[in-house]
């Protein structure tokens, strides 16, 4: 009798959907599928595309997710507060244009401009922290609003210097540096994806504003109960995602050394849709920044 309790115990366990439904309560479940996703897609990718691992290609494809990956992550911290940022592509484009302003038309210093670019993400992400951390206004509505914002301030200065930041490129070695330097075989803007990477890794796992952070997308009332400051944490994830945008701007300005009419739309999905993919939750509180690293890289 008890060798046949325990046969129909083990094979209760191992029925497919038992199983799988144990699997996916998993903790580290959220991290292996995507992993094994961005596995599938590189082998398929290599068998597809002659050439892929080729070192042009490889440091063409570094540059581009460095970019795009800061952006990632700035919306990663936003989803984690228990928040949407909808506007990051308007953003994006309006720091690529004072990056390129700052560099191409005014000549500034590299470092005046990267102070100037900076600055454009702050402000815009101090608008939407201030809107829907102090006022309270909701997330969706709000960053759609600021998006045909900054969108329309894009719309309305590009056209006006378009032939002067086309016309005129800037002798910086720095800049030159940023945009197609290497740093021990890695693309310089890399780096610094990289650097930024792992520092919001350990702000977000190891550090209080982290979990505070956590703390108010996955409940907010708890958080609030708890003497956390929702109102000030809230606005702090969208400054931060303005300053992430900011820094991926420059870095693309500095790569490619103009704009277009067209940048920064769509990029909005785009970003959303790689973080979704790389794991992390639209309920807010669950998800890393190897979450967003990989949602980038797939």
């Amino acid at each position: 009798m008890a060798t046949s309790d325990a046969l129909s115990r083990l094979r209760y366990r191992l029925l497919p959907d038992r199983l799988f439904g144990e699997l996916l309560t998993k903790s580290w479940i959220d991290n292996v599928i995507p992993a094994l996703a961005l596995v599938v897609t590189i082998l398929v990718m290599t068998w597809i595309i002659p050439g892929y691992f080729s070192v042009g290609n490889l440091t063409d494809l570094a540059r581009q997710v460095s970019e795009f990956g800061l952006i990632a992550l700035a919306l990663t911290i936003v989803i984690l507060s228990g928040g949407i940022d909808l506007s990051v592509g308007s953003m994006f484009a309006l720091c690529v244009l004072a990056a390129l302003v700052s560099m191409n038309v005014a000549g500034l210093p590299v470092g005046v401009a990267l102070i100037a670019t900076l600055a454009t993400g702050l402000v815009c992400g101090l608008l939407n922290g201030v809107l829907i951390g102090y006022l309270r206004l909701r997330a969706f509505i709000t960053t759609l609003v600021t998006l045909v914002i900054y969108r329309a301030l894009y719309d309305i200065i590009f056209p006006r210097l378009a032939s002067a930041i086309v016309g005129s490129m800037p002798v910086s070695p720095t800049w030159d540096l940023i945009g197609f330097g290497t740093f021990y075989g890695l693309p310089v803007s890399f780096a610094i994806f990289a650097v930024i990477a792992l520092g919001a890794h350990i702000v977000l796992s190891r550090l209080r504003p982290g979990w505070r952070l956590r703390a108010v997308g996955g409940a907010r009332r708890s958080a609030y109960n708890a003497g956390i400051n929702v109102k000030l944490t809230v606005c702090l994830a969208y400054v931060a995602s303005g300053l992430l945008t900011a820094i991926a701007a420059f870095l693309f300005s500095a790569r490619l050394g103009s704009t277009g009419a067209d940048t920064g739309i769509g990029l909005e999905i785009s970003v959303l849709t790689a973080v979704v993919l790389g794991g992390v939750s639209l309920g807010g509180g669950r998800g890393s920044v190897g979450n967003a690293v990989i949602g980038s890289i797939l």
